[in-house]
């Protein structure tokens, strides 16, 4: 199924050509549990003794406000990699399509970068640690995004 940009079709004729929205993983239960727990993981992500947890500073798409996400990345050898643990569904993620890019904080340091991409689970697993591996596994996640530093995509 294609769907065009064309203006001529509104937003509620884009949703109903594109079928029903696809349901939050584990029927949203974890991401009800996250929505509480977020404003305690908030202050701890993004440290820089803290590897696991980055911080994705993204604007609303309709409220133009500042939001900081913690999420679970990675550094890779020119951004970050980033698990999509409630699916491709989620406002932050969604956040940096329609902007273009974002900022991330991690080990308490700030970066830059460009839109997300979606990547191939597959190749980008072994830049994990062998419990996040583990753990990503057992909770079945299987999207990830691939986000490249500003600084090096204009190289």
């Amino acid at each position: 199924m294609t769907l065009s940009a064309s203006p001529t079709h509104t937003t509620t004729e884009l949703r109903e050509t594109a079928g029903p929205a696809p349901k939050p993983r584990f029927g949203g239960v974890l991401w009800r549990i996250s929505r509480l727990i977020s404003p305690a993981t908030l202050p701890l992500a993004g440290k820089h003794w803290n590897p696991i947890f980055a911080v994705v500073e993204h604007r609303g798409r309709k409220t133009g406000r500042v939001y900081h996400t913690p999420v679970a990345a990675r550094r890779s050898s020119d951004g970050f990699i980033i698990a999509l643990a409630f699916g491709a569904q989620v406002d932050w993620y969604r956040n940096l399509v329609a902007a273009g890019g974002g900022t991330i904080r991690w080990r308490g340091d700030m970066y830059s970068v460009t839109a997300p991409e979606r990547v191939d689970a597959a190749t980008v697993l072994t830049t994990f640690d062998p419990v996040q591996r583990l753990l990503l596994r057992i909770a079945g996640i299987d999207g990830y995004i691939q986000v490249r530093d500003a600084e090096s995509s204009h190289a």
